[in-house]
């Protein structure tokens, strides 16, 4: 993975279109027996979701503690309120993968994440950090995140590699800055916050804190934050 140089970005949070499940290959995000709540945002003009596709079960390792056995046809997620992260996350950083979209999408036993790429980068270092609180520090100014997500707890996402392409040269970012789901058992909202010195920061709103886990997906790259039921 290259060393990616560090200066700041200054993001808005603006509001974007519906987001569902992947583009690609993972797990399915229908739920069984009903029709699946659609997460959904009134636009602004800002990046748009395109479409989504439903996921498949293709995986990779991840350096989060994995499912273990299956309790009532459930994997077991990491647990509640445990900070997670990739060895060195915060040196971990890409200079050849770039965000493309977000989205949030439903399964049978959790509600899912997603921050698709482009590049052609191995994994970034990233973390996950559980909030009790709707809003935790921003990167860059210190200050807290305003407005708060929705729900009553948050889980903050941070990632060694930027959510838009412009600071890369590439194309800018063209997905959903925030989405509402307006539906979903566990995530409430997903936010991209903003980026700094080559680290993205995603705030994911939650009814109350669960068992998560984190895996880093490909064909195409993206990183997966799966929040149980």
């Amino acid at each position: 993975m290259g060393t990616m140089r560090r200066w700041p970005v200054a993001v808005a949070v603006t509001v974007a279109l519906v987001a569902g499940c992947s583009s690609s290959p993972e797990p399915d995000v229908s739920p069984s027996g009903s029709s699946a709540p659609t997460a959904s945002a009134s636009a602004t003009p800002s990046p748009t979701e395109t479409a989504s596709a439903t996921p498949s079960a293709s995986t990779s390792a991840s350096p989060s503690a994995a499912a273990t056995a299956a309790r009532d046809g459930c994997p077991a997620f990491d647990a509640t309120g445990a900070s997670a992260s990739s060895d060195d996350w915060s040196d971990d950083l890409s200079d050849r993968l770039w965000g493309v979209t977000m989205r949030v999408g439903t399964h049978e036993c959790y509600d899912r994440w997603v921050l698709e790429f482009k590049g052609r980068g191995g994994m970034p270092g990233w973390s996950v950090t559980p909030h009790e609180a709707t809003t935790f520090a921003v990167d860059g100014s210190g200050e807290d995140l305003s407005p708060a997500l929705a729900g009553s707890a948050s889980l903050e996402v941070r990632f060694g590699a930027w959510y838009d392409g412009t600071a890369l040269e590439r194309a800018p970012y063209d997905g959903p800055m925030r989405v509402l789901t307006g539906g979903f058992v566990a995530i409430q909202e997903a936010r991209i916050v903003g980026a700094f010195e080559g680290i993205s920061q995603v705030g994911i709103g939650l009814d109350e804190l669960r068992p998560y886990r984190v895996r880093w997906l490909e064909d195409p790259p993206r990183l997966v934050v799966d929040v149980a039921k």
